[in-house]
């Protein structure tokens, strides 16, 4: 499931952001929780007196790619992916609300939430926004909204005290069923992407093991999740002490145990291996960005990126692999992450009428295309 748009608290927050990135990044927090009431519904969309406020929002966000330095090899690469993505997502997000697509905003809005639960899920960090308590309250949203902003945010603890409230509720309906598999997923991410916890994830997995009334559909991705954890824990392996290239090889090792080179469809019951490969991948270029195997971290990113999508991060996956073409071009490196890129877009738009990838799109393969060969 990424940029981020309270994303931009990410960066407002570390000690080597400029000043720019600091305040692009405040001011998309800001935008962020200026649009959610005011896209919460089909009445508070059309009511004229919130235009300027839709419209300026969507425009802060839309530029926030122009926060992060020029060289995307001098930084820590998901955040320039996942910050690009955002700004598209943002942009086009602003033209259909100039369309009048109305109900297709107000999801969006929330969508980019999502893309802010899926940037500042990759970082250890302390939060950011001491005041967003207060933001929450004044904005009415459902426990599993509020739960994801929280971690959108950084408030790590908080946001797995809103998620345990939801976890803890039996689910009654489909909907429910959904808000709770949505609910572990994020709370998965937290506890082995964010905070590398083997005990605290395998204490949660063993406690929901025990329950009758989980969704059935969730109980063998448990019983996976839970092997996969028992093997962590037994390995030791300090993530926070280990050298970007120790982070790499065992990353590297964790997707190869995955086949995740040869699939493209998600698989949930390996959502542990992703998200610490992913977390380890993220924390080797975070100490070095410029690691002699980034180009071959850029592509493993876009597999596990791929392998953790949910239904409203469509291409986080291109983007990483985008990237590994751009930056390596003319190499067999290049040559794989596009045959990757490749084969995933047309996937993503074949179906049973046939294949029918966009303008923009075929115009996107052909210049990486170049790129590579």
């Amino acid at each position: 499931m990424l940029t981020s748009v309270l994303a931009a608290a990410a960066l407002a927050a570390a000690p080597d952001a400029g000043a720019p990135t600091k305040s692009s990044m405040r001011d998309a927090f800001q935008s962020l929780t200026d649009l959610l009431p005011v896209t919460s519904s089909r009445a508070a969309l059309k009511d004229p007196k919130n235009a300027a406020v839709i419209a300026r929002g969507l425009d802060t966000l839309a530029g926030l790619r122009h926060a992060f330095p020029e060289d995307p090899r001098a930084q820590e690469p998901a955040t320039a992916a996942l910050s690009n993505l955002f700004a598209r997502y943002a942009g086009d997000t602003k033209a259909r609300y100039e369309a009048g697509e109305l109900e297709a905003v107000a999801l969006r809005v929330r969508t980019l939430t999502s893309l802010c639960f899926t940037c500042h899920s990759r970082e250890r960090a302390p939060s950011d926004f001491t005041d967003v308590q207060q933001r929450l309250d004044a904005m009415a949203l459902a426990p599993l909204e509020k739960a994801q902003v929280l971690a959108a945010t950084r408030q790590f603890d908080a946001a797995l005290a809103a998620y345990r409230v939801l976890l803890d509720a039996k689910p009654k309906d489909d909907r429910s069923m959904l808000e709770f598999a949505r609910a572990l997923q994020d709370t998965m991410a937290i506890l082995v992407r964010v905070k590398d916890d083997a005990a605290g994830t395998a204490a949660l997995l063993d406690e929901l093991g025990k329950r009758q009334d989980l969704p059935p559909f969730l109980k063998g991705t448990l019983a996976a999740w839970r092997a996969d954890v028992a093997a962590w824990q037994k390995e030791k392996f300090d993530a926070l002490k280990a050298t970007p290239d120790a982070l790499y090889r065992r990353a590297q090792q964790l997707v190869q145990q995955t086949s995740g080179a040869r699939v493209f469809l998600s698989d949930e019951r390996q959502d542990v291996a992703y998200l610490r490969a992913s977390a380890y991948l993220n924390l080797a270029l975070a100490k070095n960005p410029k690691l002699k195997t980034r180009g071959e971290a850029l592509a493993l990113l876009g597999i596990c990126a791929g392998a953790l999508k949910s239904p409203l991060l469509w291409d986080v996956d291109l983007l990483f692999f985008e990237a590994c073409v751009r930056e390596n071009p003319k190499t067999k490196l290049a040559r794989r992450c596009f045959q990757q890129l490749s084969d995933r877009v047309y996937l993503g738009y074949t179906g049973s009428s046939g294949t029918h990838i966009p303008e923009d799109e075929l115009a996107r393969l052909g210049e990486l295309q170049a790129l590579a060969q």
